[in-house]
């Protein structure tokens, strides 16, 4: 979950707020992203509680559409943006 970005915590807006409307969590969200992707054979959620695991679980439930894959495009990173942002944020 992007080290805590892509949960209910931090979400940014537009994944927040997708989510909310479709009555899901971001982090379910985000990983049904993941999941529509045919070249993602193995999706790791990194939940570390059994309530992740489930929130997480409810991704498989999401019927993904060319809606959100339009109003989500906004939240692409270049990689070196991802690992720069990725190796500034606290580990816990």
């Amino acid at each position: 979950m992007a080290n805590g970005r892509l949960t209910a915590r931090a979400a940014p807006h537009p994944l927040a707020a997708v989510a909310r409307e479709r009555g899901l969590a971001p982090d379910a969200l985000a990983l049904a992203a993941i999941l529509a992707r045919p070249w993602a054979g193995v999706v790791l959620s990194g939940a570390a509680s059994v309530e992740q695991l489930h929130s997480n679980l409810t991704a498989t439930g999401v019927g993904w559409d060319a809606e959100l894959d339009e109003r989500l495009a906004v939240l692409a990173e270049e990689p070196e943006t991802y690992w720069a942002t990725r190796g500034s944020l606290k580990w816990q």
